[in-house]
């Protein structure tokens, strides 16, 4: 007999048919399996629908007891998800607190791996290039709906205003052909200039208009933002210096998907080559057009090159520190 306990760390559905094929088939011998969920009602009562399974709810204020209680059971598997859903970062976070014999880890992509070390730095590779597994939409439900709104099944995408209105219209134009997203609800951030508001409202496009005023309460809009979850983010990479602040701004919001737009309405998703190729164009952009000597002007940009990379380790362990922060407050709320 093999005692499995499956931990509630994917979708109610996924890890509903990784019960019963483990119950169906010889991945393990004589399986006694015990699933360790959250204390919804509804969930506990779809896995409780299953023959031959326990079922234990965790209660938050008990979580020291049950996790004393599972740690004396000795089970011989733990298995738990690792699918890039982010809902379930504190159960994956307590099942690491559980101690079992062998952990096994599905991938959500039909692979079930042992988990090591190496196990582990491979499929932290695989997940960046792949953060979905390709069934995700097939047990992932239609996404919940708040009290009184009207619902939909799809992404919540954000579009930041880093460039003038003619470039996120020819965005928004250009988004309606190539449907980069699945039914998206496009959400702007803007500055509070009621020309470009009225003209953003206005938009077929466009469900809902959020303004800022400058710098001010940057700090509260980085939290309010980040607690919609975002599944996409939309920033402009035109030349334009007056948006310097902002586009920093969008890193921190903890998209999955970024979708960059340069001055010509080309638009890739975040990525370190297609962000380097950008940059090389930027620089000799400025090469072509600057005045004066041109070995002079390229002695100026390398000083001014050398000057960013000794200050980028301070600006980057400032960020670290500001993602540190939010991603606390976020696994608080």
């Amino acid at each position: 007999m093999t005692r499995v306990l499956l931990i509630e760390t994917a979708s109610p559905k996924r890890v509903r048919a990784t019960a019963e094929a483990i119950l169906g088939d010889a991945t393990y011998s004589e399986p006694q399996i015990t699933i360790l969920c959250s204390s919804d009602p509804k969930t506990i009562e779809y896995f409780q629908e299953i023959p031959g399974i326990r079922v234990r709810p965790l209660e938050i204020p008990e979580r020291k007891r049950i996790r004393h209680d599972l740690g004396k059971q000795s089970f011989d598997v733990l298995r738990i998800f690792w699918t890039g859903e982010k809902k379930y970062r504190r159960m994956k976070m307590f099942a690491a607190t559980i101690p079992t014999a062998l952990t096994d880890v599905d991938s959500g992509d039909g692979g079930v791996f042992r988990l090591t070390w190496k196990a582990f730095l491979r499929f932290c590779w695989f997940r960046l290039r792949h953060p979905l597994p390709s069934d995700h939409y097939s047990f992932v439900p239609p996404r919940a709906a708040v009290e009184q709104e009207v619902y939909y099944q799809g992404e919540k995408v954000l579009i930041v205003e880093s460039a003038e209105a003619p470039y996120i219209l020819r965005a928004l134009e250009h988004l309606s052909q190539r449907h980069l997203f699945r039914n998206p609800r496009y959400t702007v951030f803007c500055r509070n200039r009621p020309d470009v508001v009225a003209r953003l409202q206005k938009h077929p496009m466009i469900a809902e208009v959020r303004t800022h005023t400058e710098a001010q309460r940057s700090w509260q809009h980085l939290r309010q933002l980040r607690k919609e979850r975002f599944e996409g983010v939309v920033v402009f990479f035109t030349g334009d210096p007056s948006y310097w602040k902002i586009k920093y701004f969008v890193f921190l919001l903890g998209a999955r998907h970024k979708v960059i737009f340069n001055e010509n309405n080309d638009c890739f998703f975040f990525a370190w080559g297609e962000w380097l190729a950008l940059l090389a164009h930027r620089l000799g952009e400025r090469s072509r057009h600057g005045s004066g000597p041109r070995w002079l002007y390229q002695a100026r940009l390398l000083l001014f090159l050398s000057i960013k990379c000794l200050l980028f380790p301070f600006r980057f362990v400032w960020l670290l520190l500001v993602w540190a922060k939010l991603r606390r407050l976020t696994i608080d709320d």
